[in-house]
C-alpha cells in the first residue's frame, strides 16, 4: 500500500510538469518519515522509507514512459484506420 501510495504521488506531482513540485513532494516524503521516526516510541525502519521512495520515482518514470509511447500508439492505430464508406453515386 504504501508503495501504491507513493506511487500515486509520483503520478500527480508529474501531471502538474512543475520541477518545484516534483522536487518539493520528494523532499516531503522523507521530512515526513523523519518526523514521524522522531515522534514515534519505537524503531523505525528504512525500508519503508526505501519502498516510498522507489514507489514515487515509480510513479514518475511511469508517466514519463506514457508520455514517449503515446505519439507511437496514435501513429499505429491513425494507420490502421478503416477507410471511410464511399457513397453511391445518384
Amino acid at each position: 500500500m504504501l508503495f501504491l501510495t507513493a506511487a500515486s504521488l509520483g503520478v500527480c506531482a508529474s501531471a502538474m510538469r512543475s520541477v518545484f513540485s516534483i522536487v518539493l513532494i520528494a523532499f516531503l516524503i522523507v521530512a515526513m518519515f523523519a518526523t514521524a521516526t522522531l515522534l514515534s516510541s519505537g524503531p523505525a525502519s528504512y525500508l519503508n522509507l526505501l519502498i516510498a521512495v522507489l514507489g514515487y520515482n515509480a510513479g514518475l518514470i511511469n508517466v514519463i514512459a506514457g508520455m514517449l509511447a503515446a505519439p507511437r500508439f496514435r501513429a499505429t492505430f491513425q494507420s490502421q484506420s478503416v477507410p471511410p464508406l464511399e457513397r453511391p453515386s445518384a
